[in-house]
């Protein structure tokens, strides 16, 4: 696989939310996945907008196990690259990773709509997406993370109240912290694992 992937950039609103495959990534999968089901035998987890499932605490970014200290390493110099060059020419002192946890989603689990503020930026990578559900056409949301206008004006404006992500295995999203987001309920049998992030930018 190349050790080069371009940053797509789709506009919601106004508002970028940016999708970025990892190279490289899938060779280091299976150790990162034991590593948090190991973290999740040792930490009974803690509930914020996660409806069920395991959220660990918030000190992944400090972590020392190898492959996920090479991924958290990865996410922040990919982050850091996308947030300078939005920032373009606005003058700031630092770009800081100051939180990182991970998330373990079970059949009928999903996250309530929450913000991330009093971060800058915020961001989800998926490290296994699962599957989708039996009854996916049913539930066709089935475990998308979706995205809600700041103005909504609706449909009759043509401008939709939210757009949707679908996960994928190895592919980083970031998105201002502002932007009012959720996780629909996830149908798969297989769980789904993410590793979610907040990013400060000093002025």
């Amino acid at each position: 696989m190349s050790g080069k992937s371009s940053v797509t950039a789709r506009w919601h609103f106004g508002i970028p939310i940016y999708e970025k495959k990892l190279p490289n990534f899938s060779s280091r999968a299976p150790s990162i996945t034991q590593h948090l089901y190991r973290l999740k035998d040792q930490d009974k987890g803690i509930t914020r907008s996660n409806q069920g499932g395991w959220h660990s605490s918030d000190t992944l970014h400090l972590t020392e196990h190898p492959d996920s200290k090479w991924l958290m390493h990865r996410i922040l110099q990919v982050a850091t690259n996308i947030i300078k060059s939005f920032e373009d020419d606005r003058p700031y002192k630092e770009i800081r990773m100051v939180a990182a946890w991970a998330n373990i989603n079970y059949r009928g689990n999903w996250n309530a709509p929450h913000e991330h503020l009093p971060c800058t930026w915020s961001g989800v990578f998926y490290v296994d997406a699962g599957e989708p559900g039996k009854d996916s056409d049913q539930n066709s949301l089935d475990g998308q993370v979706l995205f809600f206008d700041p103005l909504p004006l609706g449909r009759e404006w043509k401008r939709p109240p939210a757009t949707g992500y679908k996960p994928t295995a190895g592919t980083m999203l970031l998105f201002p912290s502002f932007l009012t987001h959720m996780v629909a309920p996830y149908y798969g049998e297989k769980p789904r694992i993410s590793i979610a992030f907040n990013m400060v930018v000093d002025r």
